[in-house]
């Protein structure tokens, strides 16, 4: 009886191993399924635009992993090379996945469509995100006051990752 008891311990025991594991295998290909869902992105439905105001007059489209940099068209061809011509920078999947999950995650599409200011010596800064079948355009009048960070942090990636430092210079007035 001892024998057949201890059987059937070891079998139970056995059987509640096995239900764990299984539990726990489901939940780590359940979790690994999310991650490969989340780094899949359609790179087809990205596009990502920056147009920059004061006297750059310029702009940046981020399109699948590919960073195209247009100058403002009174300047391609002049001197400053990095400024005046158009440019390009790839950039990993991987890189332009966190940057598009970074904009959704902080809310990207549920900013207004337009922040005033009231001075008169502004620099705009207009970002339209198409993503997904959604396509939002966000202008903010003035880059330095009443512009959400969001927007600032898209140009600063953006020009991060387009890798020639074509940074914002802010003028005083």
């Amino acid at each position: 009886m001892k024998q057949i008891l201890l059987i059937f311990i070891s079998l139970s025991l056995f059987a509640c191993n096995q239900s764990n594991k299984k539990s726990t295998d489901k939940d780590n290909n359940e979790a690994q399924l999310e991650l490969d869902q989340q780094s899949k992105i359609d790179s087809s439905s990205i596009q990502i635009t920056v147009e920059r105001g004061a006297f750059h007059f310029d702009k940046f489209i981020l399109k699948d992993t590919l960073i195209t940099f247009y100058p403002s068209k009174e300047n391609i061809g002049l001197d400053n090379k990095d400024y005046n011509q158009i440019s390009e920078q790839a950039i990993s999947i991987q890189t332009r996945n966190n940057f598009v999950k970074k904009i959704i995650d902080d809310g990207f599409f549920k900013l207004k469509n337009t922040y005033t200011s009231n001075t008169t010596c502004n620099s705009h800064l207009t970002v339209t995100v198409k993503f997904n079948n959604q396509l939002k355009k966000v202008v903010s009048e003035d880059f330095e006051r009443e512009c959400p960070a969001l927007l600032k942090y898209i140009e600063k990636e953006v020009i991060k990752m387009h890798n020639k430092k074509l940074k914002r210079f802010v003028l005083p007035g």
